[in-house]
């Protein structure tokens, strides 16, 4: 029987950072391998940023506010994130299902905390978009992924709080009991930096100049 693609690619980290048995070659190669998806996610999104940067101008006038322009681009970035995150993971499910090794009782939980995931990682890269640090941001965020994993993944008081652990199914509750974060939480967490990312936009655009009303 073959490996699934849903747990190799989406799964993240499978080893258990309390346990006495590790291979941290092994850890730094499924941290590559999860990382991977995710920065062909920010590349997609990154794209479709710059060909919207040619008439962001022009849209601004037309919502008249700052406040409806940012609103419009934030539900647009969400929006081509959830796609972007279901693009990528729904050829996996399906070559899955082909080679007979879908896992059907684990894949809508690892489909859960992928999609959460992507869509707050795409909302971090909405707000650095408009900072001077929006050509490096891809890999801020990569680099920020990787580093806080690593760091829960070798702390266990930190663990369950870093966010690069957030999205792997593998170093959840789901999958390693109580040593595993708690989901719940872990959600909570990240739609409360939706909604930070979100205000934090709205802040950093009222103090740019647009050439449209600020309200």
């Amino acid at each position: 029987m073959g490996q699934s693609m849903v747990l190799t690619f989406f799964g993240g980290v499978s080893q258990d950072g309390f346990s006495w048995q590790q291979d941290f070659d092994k850890v730094l190669f499924e941290l590559a391998r999860w990382l991977l998806p995710i920065g062909i996610c920010l590349l997609a999104q990154g794209a479709g940023m710059e060909r919207q940067k040619k008439i962001e101008m022009l849209s601004g006038y037309r919502y008249g506010t700052i406040g409806k322009w940012w609103r419009h681009k934030y539900a647009r970035g969400m929006r081509s994130g959830l796609l972007a995150a279901a693009v990528l993971f729904l050829p996996a499910m399906a070559a899955d299902m082909a080679g007979d090794v879908f896992p059907a009782d684990k894949a809508w939980r690892v489909f859960v905390l992928w999609l959460a995931h992507i869509v707050t990682i795409m909302s971090v890269f909405l707000v650095l978009d408009l900072t001077r640090y929006r050509r490096l941001a891809p890999a801020l965020l990569l680099v920020l992924e990787g580093f806080t994993f690593l760091i829960g993944y070798q702390s266990v008081g930190a663990g369950s709080l870093m966010y690069g652990m957030w999205g792997m199914y593998f170093q959840s509750e789901w999958n390693f009991g109580e040593t595993g974060f708690f989901v719940p939480a872990a959600l909570a967490a990240e739609g409360i930096l939706l909604a930070f990312s979100y205000l934090a936009g709205g802040v950093c655009l009222k103090s740019r100049e647009y050439g449209f009303s600020k309200g």
